[in-house]
């Protein structure tokens, strides 16, 4: 079962929608959020309480790439590598973020405190090439104002 605090913020979830089961990516949301990734033992518990299938609710885990399930870290970098940030210089942001953090998409940083993951749109294709770390959008802007945003997150 779920720490009480979380458990609360679950049910707060599942009470806000008219059915239950329509609460599971703020579910998913708030359990990744909590631990900094969805550990497999916490997916039957929340099942039970949306009255879903576990393997419906692996399911949803394994289609999104938001979703960690290993390696978990502080904070999650999502950078986007749509068709769109590609033509905006995606690839200078990639370069930046390696460089700074030392790793490669998919790696956590030794200190534990950011991950590298691509996704497929962010949904600011205007403002691109667009990242998130945690819940907060950025465009990029050059080197120098990555390091003042990475600072942030300490």
């Amino acid at each position: 079962m779920f720490e009480k605090e979380l458990e609360e913020k679950l049910k707060d979830h599942i009470n806000y929608f008219p059915r239950k089961e329509q609460a599971i990516l703020m579910c998913l949301h708030e359990i990744q959020n909590h631990y900094g990734y969805i550990p497999k033992e916490s997916l039957k518990p929340l099942s039970d309480m949306l009255g879903l299938p576990l393997n419906h609710v692996e399911g949803v885990v394994a289609f999104y790439d938001m979703f960690d399930t290993e390696s978990p870290a502080r904070h999650r970098i999502r950078v986007c590598v749509s068709i769109v940030c590609h033509f905006m210089q995606k690839d200078k942001l990639i370069s930046a973020l390696k460089k700074k953090l030392g790793i490669e998409m998919g790696e956590v940083t030794e200190d534990g405190r950011f991950k590298l993951i691509p996704v497929q749109c962010i949904g600011g294709c205007s403002e691109a090439p667009l990242f998130m770390i945690d819940e907060d959008t950025y465009k990029f802007e050059g080197e120098e104002k990555l390091d003042e945003i990475l600072a942030k997150y300490t």
